[in-house]
């Protein structure tokens, strides 16, 4: 698999709009993903510049199943719900624009996924909790230990959007994150899904998935400092892994909460999330507003699933 590839799949989960509205999406290879309440669409520029659309059937799980909607609970299952479909997403367009030339068995597939995952404890993880500990004690300043391993995590976080923000073809993965937002917010306004309505919309949107990682950090400083004092630092990664699904629940909640009200807390946390955005959302070209308006639109659409078909 091609190094882009690579370091688009490390990316993918930021790059999920995180919603309970009834559109939401997230940039993929050449293209973009929609998700309404009953289906998602995918749009991706093939080669010889046509529009590849498909539109897959798929209720979402926060609809199909009450309990899915309760505070919280909510949260744990839409970013569930969200990882896969941007999975699903992704891979194909891999296929589409022709990224990926070679099948990877189901094998190499894990083994990748497992390095990965060791790797990103490590930087992620480890690393922060390590640094903090040279500079804090854990047992006599809990919550500080915390707070500043929470810097040391974002310091790196940062750091590693930055390196891949470099890359030309990350560029234009972060352009279509652009445009989706922009069609989202159009849709959103009511305003006909025109290539001009669209590209004066706002390229920062306030339920980016990328705000709800930035507020995972926040969270999460105030969840593991509830934990006694671990003296092996690998040992600190246990309740991090324990508590993923708690700091993903309240991170949901402040990043709807904060989306849509307007007292200085929500705006603090907007903020926030609007400066970690500008890492991972460009201003996207008239092509690719073209590719988000068609996924928009067939998201959106109320007919069957119908056979892919090609916009000229």
């Amino acid at each position: 698999m091609k190094v882009r590839v690579k370091g688009i799949h490390l990316f993918r989960k930021l790059g999920f709009f995180l919603s309970q509205a009834a559109l939401g999406g997230s940039a993929a290879l050449e293209g973009v993903m929609m998700k309404a309440a009953d289906a998602w669409a995918l749009a991706v520029r093939l080669p010889n510049g046509q529009i590849h659309v498909e539109r897959h059937e798929e209720e979402a799980l926060t609809k199909k199943y009450p309990w899915a909607r309760l505070p919280l609970i909510r949260g744990v299952v839409a970013l569930w719900d969200a990882m896969s479909i941007s999975y699903k997403s992704l891979s194909r367009s891999g296929e589409l624009a022709g990224e990926e030339d070679e099948k990877i068995s189901g094998a190499a597939m894990y083994g990748t996924l497992a390095v990965s995952l060791v790797i990103g404890l490590a930087l992620f993880v480890w690393l922060p909790a390590r640094l903090a500990g040279l500079l804090v004690d854990e047992e006599r300043f809990r919550f500080l230990f915390y707070v500043v391993a929470g810097l040391f995590e974002t310091a790196i976080l940062i750091g590693y959007l930055v390196f891949i923000g470099r890359m030309k073809d990350m560029q234009r993965f972060f352009m279509y994150h652009g445009a989706e937002h922009k069609a989202i917010a159009a849709h959103e306004k009511g305003l006909e899904l025109t290539v001009e309505n669209v590209r004066a919309q706002p390229a920062y949107h306030p339920r980016c998935g990328t705000s709800f990682i930035a507020f995972t950090a926040v969270v999460g400083v105030f969840v593991y400092s509830f934990f006694p004092p671990l003296t092996v630092a690998w040992y600190w990664i246990i309740p991090r892994l324990l508590m993923i699904p708690v700091v993903a629940a309240v991170s949901f909640e402040v990043l709807r909460y904060s989306a849509a009200h307007q007292d200085p807390i929500s705006r603090l946390f907007r903020w926030i999330g609007f400066k970690f955005q500008m890492l991972t959302v460009r201003e996207p070209t008239d092509d690719m507003i073209e590719v988000a308006i068609e996924s928009t639109k067939a998201a959106l659409t109320e007919k069957p699933t119908e056979k892919p078909m090609v916009v000229a």
